[in-house]
């Protein structure tokens, strides 16, 4: 597979962007610690543009790589990689860089690959070359190849992925602050020894024992960016995770509903929230609108909906993934126990163009399609329900169905061609499937606040076995603060009693 640097050049990245089998490295100035080592990509394979991440490739002694690879093209490099006679490092943005040339032209191009780009990962902890490791060492692989989360994943565990070893998240300690300054540890233990698996670990206590305190401080220290932070607060050693998720819907909580306001970092997608809060337009006293943080009712609902359209982009995007759980797939299956339903569906206009969601004509005369959906808090009017199933992953265009869909009427569920009724809880229950497969990367820790202060307790022990499921799928973890352990008896679960840590002031 051939690697070709364009940076700014047009005329290079257009002639490169016609070859196939290729990666284009184009140009960016995102800045780490005065660093600039981040390459966007544009890539072909067997035909087909296929979306990767970024790179970000670090030149011995050199602080700008985009200018020093500017001048070595001045010089007479045709701009392919290796670059010759350099000692470089890199890493990707996300290990799922290298997942998908995998699936796409097999393991052993991904490792020609790795090889070419000089992979940190495959190079120090495979093949203990010693000019790579001299540059692990050094300010720029710590502030800017290692500054984001996807980046040191991709790590810890690329090794792995070339290796053909299993990759899992591994059992890490948490040490956490209490409101009175005490420091304490949290054995989480996600690598279990026996034949059960012990994916789900359960914080147990009363209400003011301080499990939401720990779990936003595990969250806190899961969002900071600083290289240099010596605070005691924290997981003992670097954890190999992707991404965390939490589902609170106390209407108490204060966790972090998003991470856009933090203009230092570009992996937004590590940390993804759901619960009854969330950003709302506002109109301020200069009339210009603002991304204020609310409460209502409508954040489950249209969370749903995108996290849907999600589920799709991501099995479009990552299917060629041979170890990918298709997310639509799961969704139906893990659902599918709790809810008789042939369709999830999410609502656009009746007066949309209908063949400008999907890419041929096969679903034009689907009796899915159409209905009357009532709105909650006005008239019915005519909508049309566009079904994101598993059986037409590729049918349908995310862009124009996120451009149209109408998120406020959350996700609607078909039997027989009709929206069935959903309880206010299996409403929820749905929901926040929906919205955890949604957001989910493999290797994800789920961090879960008190389910039973919104869910009836059937559909609590229906959301473990439906957690349980997913963590399956996505080799991922969870984190559950609960007030009783009865709920999870039947399951193989690792508890801690919370009832060491003081009552919050």
């Amino acid at each position: 597979m051939k690697i070709i640097y364009a940076g700014r050049d047009t005329k290079r990245r257009k002639a490169a962007e016609h070859l196939d089998n290729v990666i284009v490295l184009l140009f960016d100035r995102w800045d780490d610690y005065n660093f600039k080592t981040t390459f966007p990509t544009h890539c072909r394979m067997k035909g087909e543009s296929v979306e990767l991440e970024s790179l970000r490739i670090l030149f011995e002694d050199q602080m700008t790589s985009f200018e020093f690879l500017d001048a070595l093209i001045e010089s007479g490099w045709d701009g392919v990689f290796p670059v010759p006679n350099v000692n470089y490092i890199s890493t990707p943005g996300a290990l799922s860089f290298y997942e998908q040339i995998e699936g796409h032209l097999g393991l052993d191009v991904a490792i020609e690959v790795a090889q070419t780009l000089r992979d940190a990962s495959y190079l120090t902890k495979i093949k203990d070359d010693q000019d790579a490791i001299r540059l692990l060492n050094s300010p720029g692989f710590k502030n800017s190849l290692q500054r984001e989360r996807g980046s040191i994943k991709a790590f810890l565990d690329g090794w792995k992925l070339f290796g053909k070893k299993s990759i899992f998240i591994e059992n890490q300690t948490f040490t956490f602050r209490t409101t009175h300054g005490d420091l304490l540890p949290l054995e989480l233990k996600f690598a279990s020894e026996n034949p059960l698996p012990h994916d789900i670990n359960v914080l147990i206590g009363p209400n003011g024992v301080g499990k939401s305190q720990l779990l936003r401080q595990v969250v806190e220290y899961w969002l900071d960016l600083n290289p240099e932070r010596n605070d005691d607060v924290g997981f003992a050693t670097r954890p190999n995770l992707n991404q965390m998720v939490v589902v609170s819907y106390s209407p108490f909580e204060l966790f972090p509903v998003d991470t856009s306001e933090d203009t230092q970092r570009r992996d937004h997608e590590v940390y993804r929230y759901f619960g009854l809060r969330g950003r709302m337009k506002s109109i301020t006293d200069s009339k210009r609108g603002s991304d204020k943080v609310t409460l209502s009712r409508e954040f489950p609902k249209t969370n749903a909906a995108q996290s849907l359209l999600d589920c799709l982009a991501d099995d479009q995007r990552y299917g060629a993934i041979k170890e990918w759980s298709n997310k639509v797939e799961t969704m139906e299956r893990v659902l599918g126990r709790a809810i008789n339903f042939d369709r999830a569906a999410i609502v656009v206009s009746g007066e949309d163009e209908i063949d400008d969601f999907f890419t041929t004509n096969d679903w034009l005369e689907d009796r899915y399609l159409e209905g009357e959906l009532g709105d909650e808090d006005g008239d019915p009017e005519v909508e049309r329900y566009i079904p994101i199933a598993s059986d037409r992953i590729d049918n349908l265009k995310v862009g124009m169905l996120r451009k149209h869909v109408r998120d406020r009427k959350g996700v609607v569920f078909l039997k027989d061609g009709k929206p069935i009724h959903l309880s206010s809880g299996q409403r929820l229950f749905s929901y926040i499937v929906i919205n955890i497969l949604g957001a989910i990367r493999r290797n994800s820790l789920i961090l879960v606040d008190e389910p039973e202060l919104f869910l009836h307790p059937s559909l609590e022990i229906a959301f473990i076995r439906m957690l349980k499921s997913i963590l399956a799928a996505y080799g991922s973890t969870a984190l559950v603060a609960t007030h009783s352990l009865s709920r999870f008896a039947k399951f193989p679960v690792t508890a801690f009693t919370c009832s060491r840590i003081p009552r919050m002031a």
